[in-house]
């Protein structure tokens, strides 16, 4: 009899934490708000940082089309979202160009489907942040187009990151997921890596004169998921490594072979200064890689080249604007992270300053 007493005593207490539990959860779930931005509107905020100072943790914040001028200051849990999830009409911009458009120190914040662009430092700073979600923003015209410095377990997905000194850089950064992005037309490395380890990447499209910057580091991160069956960025049949381009189109994944037809390079590819790419992707889909073209702007590369006094040869894209039993002709075919990312993507600004006050950066990386 004590024995079923003390069970049925265990069993309310249980129930009453577990009561308790759903109560916390519901009322945190109840307290949760949204903010709107719109510079027009009568009620809500009129700038970014605005809505961010009034948030509370958990909160979300909608963002109207338009510019804003403003470097954002992210420091509690939240999620800023483009109304249009169209980074084309949503655009923040500096109004100390000395100074990152958003830096980004808390934890879990997301930030979603913005234009971020023109500033000498980088368009999206994460520091110190940890497990923040950067997804479907078009980040250029910047010394770095996004830069990790200390920070963990991000995940940066689905972005363009283009028209920038240096595409993507990681300064003592760890654990971050780099997935679905293109970095491309960038005037340095795509890639950079500095006391960085324990990254990975893969399923990102990278066409620039040098993609990865040579440095020991990476060896230490690595560039390919286990391979699945899923459709790639460029519509293969399996999530893999990453897509190797160049300038010139002669790079990786551009010359490779694919004997066995299944949309990945029959060897790996190895990277300056140590690591490797196992699952190359290979064009298996031609048409997919032009469609990915179309989203960038080589057009404003060349001219920012020639701003600095390099000369681009650049020669046709081999994939070209075939069609055929490989890739039907208007078939979207995407994963579900490419899909998110496309909601829209803007066509560039040139922005001559900021290009010209990177010159000297690009000019020492050639000599």
């Amino acid at each position: 009899m004590k024995n079923i007493k003390e069970k049925g005593s265990q069993a309310l207490k249980i129930t009453a934490t577990v009561f308790i539990l759903a109560v916390i959860c519901m009322s945190s779930a109840a307290s949760a708000a949204n903010l709107h931005v719109d510079p027009e509107a009568e009620e809500g905020y009129t700038t970014i940082q605005a809505a961010v100072d009034a948030a509370n943790a958990g909160d979300t914040i909608f963002v109207s089309p338009g510019t804003y001028v403003e470097n954002l200051k992210i420091d509690k849990q939240v999620r800023i979202w483009s109304d249009s999830r169209n980074p084309e009409n949503t655009i923040v911009r500096p109004s100390d160009p000395a100074e990152s458009p958003v830096e980004i120190t808390g934890e879990r914040v997301t930030f979603s489907g913005f234009g971020v662009e023109d500033s000498e430092k980088a368009g999206i700073l994460l520091s110190g942040a940890t497990s923040c979600f950067i997804n479907n923003n078009r980040a250029q015209n910047s010394k770095y187009g996004i830069l990790l410095q200390d920070a963990e377990s991000n995940n940066i997905n689905g972005n363009v990151i283009t028209l920038n000194e240096a595409g993507l850089r990681l300064e003592s950064s760890r654990s971050n997921t780099i997935q679905d992005n293109l970095i491309a037309y960038n005037y340095g490395p795509g890639i950079s890596l500095e006391e960085s380890s324990r990254n990975i990447f893969f399923n990102n499209y990278f066409k620039n004169a040098e993609n990865i910057e040579e440095n020991a580091a990476n060896a230490d991160n690595t560039w390919q998921s286990t391979l699945t069956v899923k459709r790639n960025l460029i519509r293969g049949p399996y999530i893999g490594g990453n897509f190797w381009a160049d300038i010139e189109g002669t790079g990786y994944s551009e010359t490779c072979e694919d004997k066995n037809s299944n949309g990945i390079c029959d060897a790996s590819y190895t990277l300056n200064g140590g690591g490797s790419d196992n699952s190359p992707l290979f064009p298996k889909v031609p048409s997919a890689v032009t469609a990915l073209e179309n989203k960038l702007d080589a057009e404003a590369y060349e001219l920012g080249m020639e701003t600095r006094g390099v000369e681009v040869n650049e020669t046709e894209n081999p994939a070209g604007e075939q069609t055929g039993e490989n890739g039907p002709e208007g078939e979207e075919n995407k994963t579900a992270e490419t899909e998110a990312s496309e909601n829209g993507t803007p066509a560039p600004g040139i922005g001559f300053a900021i290009m010209a006050a990177g010159a000297a950066y690009f000019l020492k990386r050639r000599k």
